[in-house]
């Protein structure tokens, strides 16, 4: 993959180029010029020359009138053709001096040429090298990009596993958990049931009930419940039961329900039993079994002196 650089635009070269251009045409122009002038020299001397032996020939007799004697005349002439010899050699000269004017011109013209050459030759040479490190160096770019991308789409589908696997987990722990609560309520069902026949199996008077919260109820003779506190989300309650007989508070501490709170007579007997089937947000619901032929004085079972006895239904 090649990028072009527009440093290294052909800028560069129209500039150089613009550069050798401008120095050719310095040299051309100060060569014309020069060439010119020894032109315009040459034709003023030869005009000069022309002009005084015309001049000399027209006044001869003048001359030879003015200084009488012929030897003079042959001396001024003497004089005039050694000032044209001296012209035609300084014209000779001239030419040889326009000659090398020519051939320096020729060699710097040759040498601009083979300069603007080796320019454009280091010029093209720089400019294919940063070609090629910009290609090298775009070529590691797109593979590390291309190496870059796989990565991650090996970490999406690696999500995507792990996603799948955690629902997976998901779906069996709440099929683990719902069959857990089925059986908790079937055990439940299973111990009410089992109070219900325990209960007709001892002959009991059974008393239902409904305690609201904050007030005191009496479920039997001799017997009050009060509920101070209810949970309807975890089925849990507090309170106390007011034994008359025996003038003792039982607290009732975060019970449960289908749990039995269990007392006895001060004489032995039957036992009591208090089972709340359902807490709500203001009430519990539940029921008491009273022993037939119990009178209504009772007193708990020894226990720290003053808490109810709490037990299973399997008991």
């Amino acid at each position: 993959m090649n990028v072009a650089n527009p440093m290294f635009e052909p800028t560069e070269n129209k500039w150089a180029a613009h550069q050798w251009e401008t120095t050719e045409t310095e040299y051309r122009r100060t060569s014309n010029a020069r060439l010119v002038i020894i032109l315009v020299l040459a034709v003023a001397l030869v005009g000069l020359a022309c002009f005084g032996y015309f001049t000399l020939k027209r006044t001869n007799i003048q001359l030879t009138q003015l200084f009488g004697k012929q030897a003079a005349l042959n001396t001024l002439g003497q004089r005039v053709d050694t000032a044209e010899s001296k012209l035609l050699d300084a014209t000779g000269r001239w030419e040889g001096l326009s000659q090398g004017v020519t051939m320096l011109e020729s060699k710097v013209n040759r040498n601009v040429q083979q300069t603007r050459k080796y320019a454009e030759g280091l010029t093209e040479q720089l400019h294919q090298q940063v070609r090629a490190e910009l290609g090298a160096s775009t070529s590691v770019l797109d593979a590390r990009l291309r190496q870059v991308e796989s990565e991650q789409s090996g970490q999406r589908s690696q999500l995507a596993r792990v996603e799948g696997e955690l629902r997976q987990q998901i779906t069996s722990a709440r099929e683990e958990t719902g069959r857990d609560l089925s059986g908790v309520h079937q055990q439940v069902d299973n111990n009410a049931r089992n109070l219900d026949s325990l209960s007709q199996q001892l002959d009991r008077e059974r008393v239902d009930f409904e305690v609201v919260r904050g007030r005191t109820t009496e479920l039997a003779p001799g017997v009050s419940l009060q509920i101070s506190g209810t949970n309807n989300q975890y089925q849990r309650f507090r309170g106390s039961l007011w034994l008359l007989q025996d003038r003792r508070t039982l607290w009732l501490r975060d019970e449960s329900v289908h749990q039995p709170v269990r007392f006895y007579h001060k004489e032995g007997g039957e036992p009591y039993e208090l089972v709340v089937t359902d807490v709500t947000k203001h009430s519990v619901i539940g029921y008491l079994l009273v022993p037939e032929g119990q009178q209504a004085a009772v007193t708990a079972l020894p226990h720290n002196g003053e808490t109810a006895t709490s037990t299973s239904g399997n008991d």
